[in-house]
């Protein structure tokens, strides 16, 4: 049913919990995991903020601990998967570009993430992916 699994993981406590139920639907399915870490490479000029190269240094090493973990979750139960840092808008590469390049019939995402200020201002990208994917979408909330 869903040969390939797209899961965006950013560290937050919903990607955790979007990590393990992709786990169990690929183990139900037989599925292969496409995990992913996408830094953003927008410049804010309008709000005052460019990035260097420093910083998108800093976020591919945060991506890269973040998919360790989330790897570590899947070959703990046996499950296909790969990992990929990409560099992009966020919401774009998740709704569209990398569902196409991996072929993925489903994304499991968390309900919100890490970026607070970000989603403040430019809007929350899990509510873009649902309106935006031309592939089925799974939100899975954090419950304490």
């Amino acid at each position: 049913m869903y040969e390939t699994i797209l899961v965006p993981v950013d560290g937050s406590e919903n990607s955790k919990q979007a990590v393990a139920e992709a786990v169990r639907l690929a183990k139900s399915f037989g599925s292969t995991l496409q995990l992913v870490s996408v830094a953003s490479d927008q410049r804010y000029v309008q709000y005052g903020v460019t990035l260097g190269q420093d910083v998108m240094e800093s976020f591919r090493e945060r991506g890269e601990e973040i998919l360790a973990d989330a790897a570590d979750m899947a070959e703990k139960q046996g499950v296909k998967f790969e990992t990929h840092f990409v560099i992009g808008v966020p919401k774009v590469q998740i709704s569209k570009t990398l569902p196409e390049k991996y072929d993925a019939s489903l994304i499991v995402m968390g309900k919100s993430g890490v970026n607070g200020i970000s989603r403040a201002i430019l809007g929350s990208t899990t509510a873009y992916v649902v309106r935006h994917s031309e592939v089925n979408v799974m939100v899975v909330d954090y419950k304490k």
